[in-house]
């Protein structure tokens, strides 16, 4: 069975009249979206019954097929692709359907294969993909990025609809209008009150076809009424401020294209000694490895790419892992830029920071009144206040590190991370809960500072007072209107507490068994992990080593601890 024998009976089959209608209806003619393409002119029933028909043809002949300079060869290649995918050669068809993209050069193409391979295949695996064709030149690749959420959509997964279609919302073609209209009306048939709040967000403004393929199934006064508005350039009015959860999950998806190559994806390492203690599959994502020994690299990156060329001077504050991170980026980027540190920073933060050659000002005796200090003097000044979790560009930057997790392990039934503002969290969660619906989200915090667990509790951002803690990183309060605390609140699904005296055992295991050394708020997430027990057992854990950076003199502190 070769491509040329399903060739030879499609010119059997077709219709020079019917082939004619086809160059029209597909926009064949010069300058339009299907320019130059040629048609035998065979109906699309007839076209899947040969494909049925021919089920048996090997990949390479299907590759063949669709290289084919026939509109109907291509559309039949694609769906014997597409039955392939479906019987276990899912690897093969979609590295042989994205080579052959070129091909996949019309809106029928694309609608009746992606989202029956790339949505399949991208399910329990990071959409980066996605994110990367939407801002392709390429119209088809724009569409295959909307319709390929269809399959996600019909698992109830709606989220990446939403952002797309949000990104998508200022596209110049009127047939990415139509995908992102036909997509946003399936979500209201999933859930139609997912839909409404997306349409009477302020901030979303589509285009008025899609808009009007969104609606279709509203009542017509209500079609009407937002067509109406629309015309008259009425907002929409929200009943929330909160920024919603897939705008807030666009921004991690596009910080994972934005920082492709500039950050380190940082391995993961099993963890045969968690396992024992546990009974589960454990593995570190090491964050030690970052750039600056930490994870919060990511964030300062992807804020400060954010603020485009020559930006006011920045002006940012930190217990020590932002700083580092800023100093960093700001140095590679030559950009100006004052860090405000509380008095109670490490020592040895300090002097890597001052290696930075980056200015330094200290203020008060915790992060949040460091964060207070340099707000109002980038208001007073006129810069510009980076904070070091209450901020979209850095909870989005931070949320890669679930991105690559989803390269990096199959499946997950756990997550631990430790929590100071939340914005490691935040963003983790935001990817997890979108690809792992199941999945539980577990905060760590030490017993001396876990303001951010009290106020999940609370509802409202509380005060606690200021205690010294091993996890220095994860130390101080919260700033009243984080976008942190109510992303923690939705997406948080336990909250454990360590004491000092757990965190530097879980420090010492970890130097013992795999020879790291982890500053102390990363041994809260392992003293956290360690107090589930063997409730974990038969579960896939992960636990993010957010940082190592210690100084020798603290770390053999801790070591000389051990009895």
């Amino acid at each position: 069975m070769t491509a040329r024998d399903v060739q030879a009976l499609l010119e059997g089959r077709g219709d020079p009249v019917r082939a004619t209608h086809s160059q029209g209806f597909f926009k064949t003619g010069p300058g339009e979206y299907g320019e130059g393409d040629i048609f035998r002119g065979i109906t699309v029933p007839e076209l899947r019954k040969v494909a049925r028909c021919w089920k048996k043809v090997p990949l390479e002949e299907m590759t063949l097929l669709l290289q084919s300079p026939y509109h109907e060869d291509r559309f039949v290649a694609l769906c014997l692709l597409v039955h392939s995918f479906q019987h276990g050669n899912e690897d093969t068809v979609y590295h042989a359907y994205l080579e052959h993209l070129p091909f996949i050069n019309n809106w029928d193409l694309v609608d009746t294969s992606c989202h029956k391979i790339v949505g399949p295949y991208l399910f329990k695996r990071p959409r980066t993909l996605l994110y990367l064709f939407a801002r392709s030149k390429n119209l088809w690749e724009r569409r295959i990025a909307i319709v390929s959420t269809y399959y996600f959509i019909k698992r109830d997964q709606l989220n990446d609809t939403l952002a797309l279609a949000d990104l998508l919302s200022g596209d110049p073609e009127d047939l990415i209008h139509k995908a992102s209209g036909w997509m946003l009306r399936e979500v209201g048939k999933r859930d139609e009150s997912v839909l409404v709040e997306f349409l009477n967000n302020p901030t979303v403004h589509l285009p008025r076809t899609a808009l009007r393929y969104a609606i279709e199934r509203f009542p017509a006064p209500v079609r009407k009424e937002y067509l109406q508005n629309h015309a008259a350039g009425v907002p929409a009015q929200s009943m929330t401020q909160q920024t919603p959860h897939w705008r807030a999950y666009r921004y991690v998806m596009d910080a994972a294209v934005e920082l492709k190559g500039g950050v380190v994806q940082t391995p993961v390492l099993q963890s045969d000694a968690l396992a024992r203690s546990s009974g589960a599959d454990v593995y570190l994502k090491l964050e030690n490895e970052q750039h600056t020994g930490s994870f919060k690299y990511r964030g300062a990156l992807n804020k400060l790419l954010s603020l485009g060329v020559s930006p006011p001077p920045v002006i940012g504050a930190s217990t020590g892992n932002h700083g580092l991170a800023m100093s960093m980026v700001l140095r590679e980027l030559e950009l100006e830029g004052t860090i405000f540190l509380p008095s109670t920073t490490a020592k040895h933060k300090v002097n890597s920071l001052r290696n930075h050659d980056i200015n330094l000002a200290f203020h008060g005796k915790d992060g949040i009144e460091a964060e207070q200090k340099a707000r109002h003097t980038a208001e007073r000044e006129g810069g510009t206040f980076i904070s070091p979790y209450n901020d979209l560009q850095i909870i989005a930057g931070q949320g890669t590190v679930a991105v690559e997790l989803l390269e990096q392990i199959e499946s997950l039934d756990y997550l631990f991370a430790s929590v100071g503002g939340g914005g490691l969290i935040s963003g983790i969660a935001l990817v997890l809960k979108t690809h792992l619906p199941t999945i539980m989200i577990v905060g760590c915090s030490p017993e001396r500072s876990n303001v951010m667990q009290k106020s999940v509790e609370a509802g409202v951002t509380v005060e606690q007072p200021l205690q010294p803690t091993l996890s220095d990183g994860t130390a101080g309060g919260i700033e009243a209107d984080s976008l942190t605390l109510p992303l923690c609140m939705e997406l948080v699904d336990d909250w454990v507490s360590a004491t000092e005296e757990e965190i530097a055992s879980a420090m010492r295991l970890i130097y013992r068994e795999h020879g790291i050394k982890i500053e102390g708020a990363a041994g809260v997430t392992v003293a956290c992990f360690l107090k589930y027990g063997k409730c974990l057992t038969g579960k896939r854990v992960a636990l993010i080593i957010c940082g190592g950076n210690i100084s020798d003199e603290h770390f053999d502190a801790v070591l000389s601890q051990d009895s």
